[in-house]
C-alpha cells in the first residue's frame, strides 16, 4: 500500500511539474484549415475557416488588433501580431486561440513573422527608428539577430535561406530636368547561416513584394507590378499637358498581380489576370496545386483561392468590414497531411526526471 501511495504521488508530481514547466500540449487541427485576419466585427481579429470558405470562426475575440497569423510547422500553434500591450509585437497561441502568450519580454515593433521549417526559429520584420530590418530568433529565446535591411521575410521549407524584399533606392532621370528617387522593391535571398545575399530575377527592376514559398521549397509566389508606373506617369503628363504631380496612375498600380516562378527564376508564370484591383499576398496550398490571395472587390478586400491548373478563382470570403483595406486578408493554409510530425523529446523527459529527483 505504501508503494502504491508513493507511486501515485510520483505520477501526480510528474504531471504537476510538466504542467508547470510546459502548458498543456496543444493539438493541431484534424482537417485542413485556413487562418486569416478580418475586420468584420469592428477591429482586426484572427479567424479560421475551411479551404472552401465555410465555417469561419473568430478565435481571438480580443479588443486589440490581431493580424499576420501563420501556422507553426506542426499546426499546434499560430504565430501572430497584436498591439494588446500598446505596440504591435509577436504573440503565440494554440491552434484553437487559447493559451495566448507574448514572445519577447522587451517590446518592439515586430510584424510579418515566418517560421523556420523545424519550428525552432522565427524570422520577422522589426522597425528600428525609421528602418525596417529582418531579424531571426529562436522561439524559446529572447536573443535576436539582425540579418539584413528589408521587409516581408519568408523562410524556405528547405531551411537554408530566407526570401525577403529589399528596399534599396535609386535615382533616375525621367527627363532632362526631372529626377526621381525610385525605391526598388526587389526580391532577395539571404543564407540563414552565412548571410550571403542573392537577387531573384535581377533583370526585372519593377515592384515585387509578398514572397511565399511552395511547401516543396522549389517555387515562389509573389506580387509583381511589372509596369513602370513612373514612366507611365511622365508619358501621361506629356500627353495631357499637365503637371507631373497631377497625374493619377491608380489604374496602372492595379495591374500588379500574382506570379509564380522556380527558385532560379525559370518557369515564370502570371497566375491572376490583370483585371480589376491588384491581387496581393499569395499563399500556397500545402499540396502546391493552389494559391490563396487577396483582392479588392466592391471596395473591400476579400480572399480568393485559385487552382493552378484551371486558373479559375473562387471567392472564399464575402463579409465586409468597417475598414475597406482590412476586411479579409493575410491568410495561411494548414493541412495535417503535410505537417511536421510531433516527435517525442527524450532529452526533455530526462530534464523533467532530473528535476523530480531533486525535489
Amino acid at each position: 500500500m505504501k508503494h502504491q501511495i508513493l507511486f501515485l504521488l510520483l505520477v501526480v508530481s510528474i504531471a504537476a511539474l510538466i504542467t508547470k514547466i510546459f502548458p498543456a500540449l496543444a493539438k493541431p487541427p484534424a482537417t485542413e484549415k485556413i487562418v486569416f485576419a478580418s475586420f468584420r466585427d469592428g477591429n482586426r481579429e484572427i479567424y479560421l475557416m475551411n479551404p472552401d470558405g465555410t465555417q469561419q470562426v473568430n478565435i481571438t475575440n480580443h479588443p486589440s488588433e490581431d493580424v499576420y497569423p501563420i501556422w507553426s510547422p506542426t499546426g499546434e500553434q499560430i504565430l501572430f501580431v497584436s498591439d494588446r500591450d500598446g505596440v504591435r509585437d509577436l504573440y503565440l497561441m494554440d491552434a484553437d486561440g487559447k493559451n495566448v502568450r507574448k514572445i519577447f519580454r522587451k517590446p518592439a515593433h515586430r510584424v510579418y513573422p515566418t517560421w523556420s521549417p523545424d519550428g525552432k526559429q522565427i524570422a520577422y520584420e522589426r522597425l528600428d527608428g525609421t528602418v525596417w530590418s529582418i531579424y531571426t530568433s529562436k522561439i524559446s529565446s529572447q536573443q535576436e539577430q539582425q540579418v539584413t535591411i528589408g521587409r516581408w521575410p519568408s523562410w524556405s521549407p528547405k531551411g537554408k535561406e530566407i526570401v525577403f524584399v529589399s528596399l534599396e533606392k535609386a535615382h533616375e532621370m525621367l527627363a532632362p530636368n526631372l529626377w526621381i528617387i525610385r525605391r526598388l522593391y526587389q526580391l532577395h535571398f539571404i543564407d540563414s547561416q552565412t548571410l550571403a545575399e542573392e537577387t531573384f530575377l535581377p533583370n526585372h527592376q519593377s515592384m515585387m513584394m509578398d514572397p511565399a514559398w511552395s511547401s516543396s521549397g522549389d517555387r515562389l509566389a509573389f506580387y509583381w507590378l511589372k509596369h513602370d508606373i513612373w514612366k507611365e506617369k511622365w508619358k501621361r503628363a506629356q500627353d495631357q499637358g499637365v503637371d507631373f504631380a497631377e497625374v493619377d496612375i491608380q489604374d496602372v498600380r492595379d495591374k500588379g498581380t500574382i506570379y509564380i516562378a522556380n527558385r532560379d527564376g525559370a518557369g515564370l508564370q502570371q497566375i491572376v489576370d490583370e483585371v480589376g484591383k491588384q491581387a496581393r499576398d499569395p499563399v500556397w496550398s500545402p499540396r502546391g496545386d493552389a494559391l490563396i490571395y487577396t483582392q479588392e472587390i466592391d471596395n473591400y478586400l476579400q480572399l480568393f483561392k485559385i487552382d493552378l491548373n484551371s486558373r479559375i478563382p473562387i471567392q472564399l470570403t464575402h463579409v465586409v468590414g468597417l475598414a475597406r483595406f482590412q476586411a479579409n486578408s493575410l491568410a495561411d493554409w494548414f493541412d495535417p497531411a503535410y505537417a511536421l510530425s510531433i516527435a517525442p523529446q527524450p532529452r526533455l523527459l530526462t530534464t523533467i526526471w532530473g528535476k523530480i529527483k531533486k525535489q
